[in-house]
């Protein structure tokens, strides 16, 4: 309608002019202008009109389009803004109801899981597996619910209705009865066992009390009979009748994924107790079957033992493990800022004067440098130690603001074998002990498990040692003894070197002396 109202007005512009024109023609003939004249006027007014009515026109419908584009461009965005904020404020609105959907459903689990505190069975950290199978997951027997049902750990699990059975025999009262108190009391933990588990369990309440009642009948049977001095094996037990499977379930009973809390093993210990045991408590018979493949503990931890309470079988060893001087957390803020990279291999040690030699300790983590002696206590590298300090590396990540005695063992060990001819020079000092196995695997050991755990050097119990090791090192004597004596060839040059010196030195005093007698 506007575009129709521009043509409009332009059409009746073009009459108008024509009718000035015809004024014009009126007026100029009385003025006695010329008809020449009239005619110039006439063209030129011609051409005015005709530029005019042919670019006018075409200007002002371009104006047209250009403002009803702009107007509609701005329409346009206004409308794509709105529609943007709307599509952004539900996608918010969406992601915020998501969020709140899971820290509501994170909320009701925690509090139907209750207090973390009490878990203490957990899986293997992501960084320890791989590091080696066998020393990680059971081989031949599952305790407790995390390898339960795998296929070839079934067939033991027949073994041990064969152990209820003699647990139940040793009770003087008939099977139903003995029966009846150790389920009752299964029953009683189950609630506080499940806590124990870092996993969600889905088990039911009867699979679950049942598994407990087993493995823990297992255990404690095996136990007994491993550290009573009775020689006669039934004909038909199903284990010791094959004594090369006896080494294998005690390593499987101290990998951290094949645990029971200590409690439930204690509660079933308790009642089948007879005369002869009640000397002996269950932390004293477990040892003494860990002493038969591993040095013994401290006699300092079993004067204290009634102090601790073990949270698991593998913690119960744990414990006995470490140094009988061990201190707590200690931390060290002086300007020394070593990292756990700061010691060299033992093939860069020896060289810089440093002598290595085992060490009579009560733990094998008891490592001391005193006078350029490093003191290593003996260890045999064989499949019980592998399962024991990847395990025990284990434990220790898993726990929070708790010593890490087994981590900076590692760490230390690691540093000092870089390659297979460190652990060579280590085996010739007396510290290492590896039976069958080559140099490469026992380097490849230290080193795999080493490089996925990190210290602080700062409050690691080798403090000292890593001070002392890298500070020495770094001196001039030993940087001397590395450039110099590094190999008998350079001692010989420079004793050569020396005694040329010395040579030349007494005769350049002989030569003087002599000249002053004979010019004296």
């Amino acid at each position: 309608m506007e575009y129709q109202a521009i043509n409009i007005d332009e059409s009746e512009q073009e009459k108008k002019l024509d009718e000035d024109k015809k004024g014009k023609r009126a007026i100029s003939l009385p003025n006695g202008n010329s008809s020449n004249e009239i005619k110039a006027a006439d063209h030129k007014d011609d051409n005015t009109l005709e530029g005019r009515s042919t670019h006018e026109p075409e200007s002002r419908s371009w104006r047209y389009h250009e403002y009803a584009d702009s107007e509609g461009l701005t329409s346009r965005q206004q409308q794509d803004q709105a529609h943007f904020e709307t599509e952004d404020q539900a996608s918010v609105e969406y992601s915020l109801n998501l969020i709140e959907g899971g820290l509501e459903k994170w909320r009701q689990v925690a509090r139907e899981e209750g207090n973390t505190s009490s878990i203490c069975i957990f899986r293997l950290p992501c960084g320890l597996t791989g590091t080696n199978e066998k020393a990680e997951e059971p081989e031949l027997v599952s305790i407790g619910p995390y390898h339960r049902g795998k296929n070839h750990l079934l067939k033991f699990e027949e073994h041990k209705w064969y152990f209820l059975d003699k647990i139940l025999s040793r009770n003087h009262n008939n099977h139903f009865s003995g029966l009846s108190t150790y389920l009752r009391c299964m029953r009683d933990l189950e609630a506080r066992a499940r806590a124990c588990y870092s996993d969600k369990l889905l088990m039911s309440s009867h699979d679950f009390v049942e598994m407990m009642l087993l493995d823990a009948c297992f255990v404690v049977g095996l136990l007994r009979h491993l550290g009573s001095s009775e020689d006669s094996v039934d004909e038909d037990d199903p284990i010791f009748t094959k004594p090369w499977i006896i080494p294998i379930l005690i390593r499987d009973l101290l990998k951290l994924e094949n645990q029971l809390p200590f409690f439930v093993l204690e509660e079933l210990f308790l009642p089948s107790w007879l005369p002869e045991d009640k000397t002996r408590s269950l932390p004293c018979l477990a040892l003494t079957v860990f002493d038969l493949f591993f040095p013994p503990p401290s006699d300092i931890f079993f004067e204290c033992m009634a102090a601790f309470k073990p949270l698991h079988l593998l913690d119960l060893f744990y414990l006995s493990l470490l140094p009988s001087n061990q201190e707590t957390k200690p931390k060290h803020l002086d300007a020394y800022r070593p990292s756990s990279q700061s010691i060299q291999s033992v093939t860069e040690l020896r060289p810089s004067g440093i002598k290595l030699k085992p060490r009579k300790a009560d733990s094998f983590l008891d490592i001391k440098f005193h006078n350029r002696v490093l003191e290593i206590p003996a260890i045999t590298v064989n499949d019980f130690t592998r399962t024991l300090l990847l395990n025990c590396v284990a434990w220790e990540q898993c726990q929070e603001d708790k010593p890490t005695y087994f981590t900076d063992y590692i760490s230390f060990m690691n540093c000092l074998i870089h390659r297979p001819r460190d652990v060579a020079l280590l085996c010739l000092d007396g510290i290492i002990t590896r039976f069958s196995q080559d140099d490469m695997y026992v380097a490849d050991f230290f080193n795999n498990l080493g490089k996925n755990v990190v210290i602080n050097v700062h409050s690691c119990y080798l403090y000292k040692e890593f001070k002392e090791l890298d500070a020495y090192f770094n001196s001039y004597w030993a940087t001397m003894m590395r450039t110099y004596f590094r190999s008998p060839w350079s001692f010989i040059s420079a004793f050569s070197a020396f005694l040329i010196i010395v040579l030349s030195f007494t005769q350049t005093i002989m030569s003087v002396l002599t000249y002053q007698r004979q010019f004296g």
